[in-house]
């Protein structure tokens, strides 16, 4: 900077002669340079800040927050519990039907065992029946 400082002052000497003339210009264009830094700085800080507020309201309003986390988990835990409460539920149900369906395949096999009884029987009714009846 301090180059770029002293060109301008032998560019300003050398198109006006007189030294208090270019001592003058020298210093009114240095002080709008360094003002205009200033100005500039300061608004770079000002929309630095704007920038950064609109930065985070930005990513939080697309990211999930510590908050949105925690209650998803919490939201999740009760979907959880509930699906286990309709699966023990429903599993109580099958095992209802278990027991329905193991009576009823016992009562098939005294069924079958009875029909296969009465068929055997039924063979050798006559002989039973004249054995019984001789017993008189």
């Amino acid at each position: 900077m301090a180059i770029a400082y002293a060109k301008l002052y032998e560019l300003i000497y050398k198109n006006v002669k007189d030294d208090k003339k270019a001592e003058e210009i020298y210093r009114a264009v240095e002080e709008f340079i360094k003002e205009n830094e200033q100005r500039i700085e300061q608004k770079f800080k000002n929309e630095k800040v704007i920038i950064k507020n609109e930065l985070k309201d930005e990513l939080r309003s697309e990211l999930a927050t510590k908050e949105d986390v925690l209650l998803t988990k919490t939201e999740l835990k009760k979907e959880i519990d509930l699906v286990r409460e309709e699966m023990k539920a429903m599993e109580e149900r099958l095992d209802r039907k278990i027991d329905i369906l193991d009576k009823k395949i016992e009562l098939v096999r005294r069924d079958m065992i009875i029909i296969a009884l009465i068929i055997i029987l039924a063979m050798y009714a006559p002989e039973i029946i004249g054995k019984l009846l001789l017993f008189k």
